[in-house]
C-alpha cells in the first residue's frame, strides 16, 4: 500500500481532513495535495504527520521483527523539523 494510501486512512479512521493535517504540519493545503497526489514524501515529512497524528513511524524488519522508531529528541518536539539535521533512528 502506498504511504498515500496509509495516510488517507489514518485521516479517515481519525475523521480528519486534509485541509487540518495541513494546517497541523504547517503546510498550505495544495503543497500537502501535491505529495499526496505523488506520493512523495521526506522522512522528516512522515515523522511531522505520523506526530500530527498522534502516531510514529516506525522500521520493521522483516526477518527478526525487530522495529526502529523514528523520531526526534525529546527537547526537539514541537519546534520546526524542516532543514534540521537532528532526527534519528532510535
Amino acid at each position: 500500500m502506498s504511504i498515500s494510501k496509509v495516510i488517507k486512512n489514518i485521516l479517515s479512521d481519525k475523521n480528519i481532513s486534509q485541509v487540518e493535517l495541513a494546517e497541523k504540519v504547517n503546510v498550505t493545503k495544495q503543497n500537502l495535495s501535491n505529495k499526496m497526489n505523488r506520493d512523495n514524501f521526506s522522512t522528516i515529512e512522515l515523522v511531522e504527520i505520523a506526530d500530527a497524528l498522534d502516531m510514529k513511524l516506525i522500521l520493521k524488519n522483516e526477518i527478526d521483527g525487530k522495529e526502529y522508531l523514528i523520531d526526534y529528541p525529546a527537547n526537539e518536539k514541537g519546534k520546526p523539523k524542516r532543514n534540521n539535521k537532528t532526527s534519528k533512528i532510535l
